[in-house]
């Protein structure tokens, strides 16, 4: 059988016209353009979108690419008009293990809450980060470093002003976010820091016992057990990193916080205020971790009021044109 089949098809090939085969024929490969360096451009660059308020984001802009890891990029949000503008930068939270740059909080439609304060006078870049399941702690400070470096390098091009610049994140975000204002040099600090519902330090409590369930998702992003590696805790505190001078900053949190205990703040405040530190405290009465409450209406009311105590720090300190 096998032999008979052979051999109707290749009475078939026999018979095949030859313009079929000329049909056919694959076009010839052109003599594309070769790049004299090994960094390039993308050439599928970023898409750009019109948002109300006459602001452009520039989505999946990509601020760093490591060798061995994904390229890491960020969304800016700029306004209309000609002028250099404060820049903020806006880092997600997700226990440093999850989360993406387009979501913070209960927001349901957060790039909207960005091109609203873009249309205020900033210019926004909320920031991706590599999480605790790609590489342990210091990776995320220092990818949120390198974003602040990366778009200070752009500043010309996207309107912004390198000389007014703001950190804003929640949760881990608001951790990573005190991390940037109060631990750096050059180029990646800023001069004002916001954090929400953050952890600032690190150490375990020493009324809690040690259990592997319950630090996980610190351990995870130490990439050590808590209780074995107190200088690597030490390091990713940003209540160790506080010295005299320290940029402005803004702390609020609830006191019903299930996560992270307010005291959090309450002890970065302090320490702030002891070597003479611009400091905005906010304690939410009845507010849980990522400003959820007892009833719908009263979980929006603390999504609001922390937007607009945010906004007022901003305007405070930035001073944006309009």
């Amino acid at each position: 059988m096998m032999r008979s089949a052979l051999a109707v098809a290749a009475g078939v090939l026999a018979l095949t016209p030859a313009f079929v085969w000329a049909a056919e024929a694959k076009p010839p490969i052109p003599s594309f353009e070769i790049s004299t360096s090994f960094v390039r451009p993308d050439p599928l660059p970023p898409s750009k979108l019109e948002m109300p308020g006459g602001v452009t984001v520039w989505k999946d802009l990509v601020y760093i690419q490591r060798p061995g890891f994904r390229p890491l990029t960020l969304d800016l949000y700029t306004p209309a008009g000609a002028g250099k503008r404060p820049l903020i930068v806006q880092i997600h939270g997700g226990g440093w293990s999850m989360g993406d740059s387009r979501q913070m909080a209960g927001f349901k439609d957060f790039p909207a809450v960005l091109a609203n304060l873009a249309s205020r006078g900033y210019v926004v870049a909320a920031v991706n980060y590599r999480l605790s399941g790609e590489a342990p702690s210091p990776a995320q400070a220092d990818d949120v470093d390198a974003a602040i470096r990366w778009l200070k390098a752009h500043a010309a091009e996207y309107g912004i002003d390198p000389t007014r610049s703001a950190t804003w994140g929640d949760s881990s975000g608001g951790h990573l976010s005190a991390m940037a204002a109060l631990d750096c040099s050059g180029d990646d600090c800023v001069t004002a820091g916001v954090s929400w519902y953050g952890v600032f330090d690190l150490t375990p409590p020493p009324n809690i016992p040690y259990d592997d369930k319950l630090f996980a998702t610190t351990n995870a992003f130490l990439g050590c057990k808590i209780i074995t590696c107190p200088e690597r805790v030490k390091a990713a505190s940003p209540i160790t990193h506080v010295k005299p001078n320290p940029p402005p900053m803004l702390l609020i949190h609830g006191d019903k916080d299930f996560a992270v205990p307010f005291t959090q703040s309450v002890a970065l405040a302090d320490a702030l205020r002891k070597v003479g530190g611009d400091v905005e405290l906010k304690i939410y009465e009845g507010a849980n971790h990522g400003w959820w409450a007892a009833t719908p209406e009263a979980t929006r009311a603390f999504h609001q009021r922390a937007l607009e105590d945010t906004f007022a720090f901003f305007d405070r300190v930035l001073k944006p044109s309009r």
